[in-house]
């Protein structure tokens, strides 16, 4: 197991295919040298094989210089003969990455793998997460996400198999072109603000349940400040009677006094009584 940020390093392996640090405890950002890639840039592969979720390679050297991979994926293994039908993509789940999805990865446009899952990635989906034009696997679940999925997505004709569950996404879901056969909820769940046909949640009851929800939260801040700011005026007034001897002098006089008037005030109050009685 591997640990600390991935090494930049790592960018100047420019005819990698297959970049495989799933299963790690990898931190900091995702590099964006990752466009170095130069051969997951290019898009003259001959066919896309349909290719999900890797969970692990194996790899022998000797079949690897005869131009053959052997793939092992959801418990089946896949040979691949020839270079040009090596997979390519990039795995990163399982780690403890932060930050945004660097924007330079939709520049890989020969990839066909992209595996980002079960990190604590933040910001939103890249706009242009469309111009990976041969993606078959895109997993980004497992993250923090926010903002909509951007509508280019439904440019990945050969998506497959998609998975953005378990963020905080928002919107409309796209709809059009391969994203069509990709109808199973689960690819969206727990996802509080999104909205569209394929959850049977309407789009204006959505944003007006997190408008409601906005004023309700303004609402609370509000309270919040209110008790902020009556304690911290409640502190300030105690505590500047507490460390100033002179105030604190004074404000014990006043007490006194208003005490004694009272109490004043009250004697005549009962002898006044006392005497009407007679």
């Amino acid at each position: 197991m591997f640990y600390g940020s991935i090494p930049r390093q790592l960018s100047q392996l420019s005819h990698l295919q297959l970049l495989d640090l799933a299963e790690n405890n990898f931190i900091g950002s995702i590099p964006e040298s990752f466009v170095n890639f130069s051969l997951m840039r290019q898009t003259s592969i001959k066919q896309p094989v349909i290719i999900s979720s890797i969970l692990y390679t194996t790899t022998n050297h000797e079949d690897f210089e005869n131009g053959r991979m052997d793939i092992t994926w959801k418990g089946r293994e896949y040979t691949f003969q020839g270079r040009d039908a090596f997979v390519t993509g990039i795995d990163l789940s399982g780690n403890s990455l932060c930050g945004e999805i660097p924007s330079e990865l939709t520049n890989l446009r020969g990839i066909q793998l992209l595996n980002l899952s079960r990190n604590y990635l933040s910001g939103g989906i890249p706009k242009d997460i469309g111009s990976l034009k041969l993606l078959e696997s895109l997993d980004l679940s497992w993250n923090k996400l926010s903002g909509p999925i951007p509508p280019s997505i439904t440019n990945l004709i050969f998506l497959t198999s998609l998975n953005l569950s378990n963020n905080l996404l928002s919107g409309e879901i796209p709809a059009g072109n391969q994203l069509q056969t990709l109808d199973g909820p689960a690819i969206y769940s727990n996802n509080l603000g999104l909205c569209g046909s394929l959850l049977n949640i309407s789009c204006k009851n959505s944003s007006s349940l997190t408008t409601t929800s906005h004023q309700d939260l303004e609402a609370i801040w509000m309270d919040y400040s209110v008790i902020a700011g009556t304690v911290s005026g409640l502190w300030l007034w105690f505590g500047t009677l507490f460390f100033w001897e002179i105030w604190r002098c004074a404000f014990l006089s006043c007490i006194d006094a208003m005490q004694q008037k009272v109490m004043n005030k009250m004697k005549h109050t009962w002898e006044y009584r006392k005497l009407s009685k007679y």
